[in-house]
């Protein structure tokens, strides 16, 4: 069994759209490290105001990775949406795949009926999971398009 959490916690992190993309980068990277000798899997999905993640992997990992998050200073107020054991991984090749809320990606938010102002606490856990693989399958989509365009 695989141990899914899903938070959110307020963004802190100030700055313009420069800042939040170095700052997107920078907390992937590091839980890219992080992650990957834990054996930790997930998705981060990020905008001004929210931090949205799902982390997979063996309960006490997941917990201890949670918690770290948690005392992060880069955000505030994390709050769990739902633990659950689930049989496989939503996101098996992602040490941590993660999406800054673009222009290029508002549809996939306006489809999980997400208007410009998101409001975590009123999305249940299988809509932000559902948003995440459906932001996953965008990524993965624009580097083959990439990979096909080279």
């Amino acid at each position: 069994m695989i141990h899914q959490l899903i938070y959110y916690s307020r963004n802190t992190v100030l700055g313009g759209d420069r800042a939040m993309l170095t700052n997107l980068r920078e907390i992937v990277s590091a839980s890219q490290r992080n992650n990957s000798r834990e054996g930790v899997t997930g998705f981060l999905i990020f905008d001004k105001t929210w931090f949205l993640q799902i982390l997979e992997g063996e309960r006490a990992k997941v917990t201890e990775t949670y918690n770290r998050i948690a005392r992060d200073s880069r955000h505030s107020g994390a709050t769990i949406v739902n633990v659950q054991d689930v049989s496989t991984r939503s996101f098996p090749n992602w040490t941590m795949g993660g999406a800054l809320r673009t222009l290029e990606v508002q549809e996939i938010y306006l489809a999980h009926n997400i208007g410009t102002v998101m409001d975590p606490s009123r999305l249940k856990s299988a809509q932000i999971l559902q948003l995440a693989i459906d932001l996953q399958e965008f990524e993965q989509a624009k580097r083959q398009g990439q990979r096909l365009a080279s």
